[in-house]
């Protein structure tokens, strides 16, 4: 059985995509719950986290429209699809100019940092629901 706090969390509509947030993602779980994702993927997250992702499973890039990067072991501009930003308000500025409908907003953390970026993307997703 795995632990509650370890399964991806959904947050509503932000900017008409659903978002979800998952801290501490197994890897298996999480390349099993993006294959079934029915709509293309636009994520937030680590280095090591989205790097895993892809060594372990090509095929499933395809669901991936667009990854941002965060954080200071990031690389810089990794490919077309991957972006990379220094901190967690980058990545939402950024995600701000790639919104597409219909689609998925994915937020993982499992770095140092991880509680902290998790409060604030959720904060401001919060926030821009209550906006509305």
């Amino acid at each position: 059985m795995i632990d509650g706090h370890l399964l991806m969390k959904p947050l509503g509509k932000y900017l008409g995509m659903d978002a979800f947030l998952w801290h501490n993602p197994d890897l298996t779980l999480l390349n099993n719950t993006i294959e079934n994702f029915p709509f293309e993927i636009l994520w937030i997250g680590n280095q090591n986290e989205i790097k895993s992702f892809f060594d372990r499973s090509s095929n499933l890039g395809l669901k991936i429209k667009n990854c941002v990067l965060y954080g200071p072991d990031r690389k810089d501009n990794c490919s077309e699809k991957i972006i990379s930003v220094n901190s967690i308000h980058e990545a939402i500025d950024y995600v701000n100019k790639l919104v597409f409908k219909p689609g998925i907003l994915l937020f993982t953390a499992s770095d140092s940092d991880a509680e902290f970026s998790i409060k604030s993307f959720k904060s401001h997703v919060l926030k821009a629901q209550i906006q509305k």
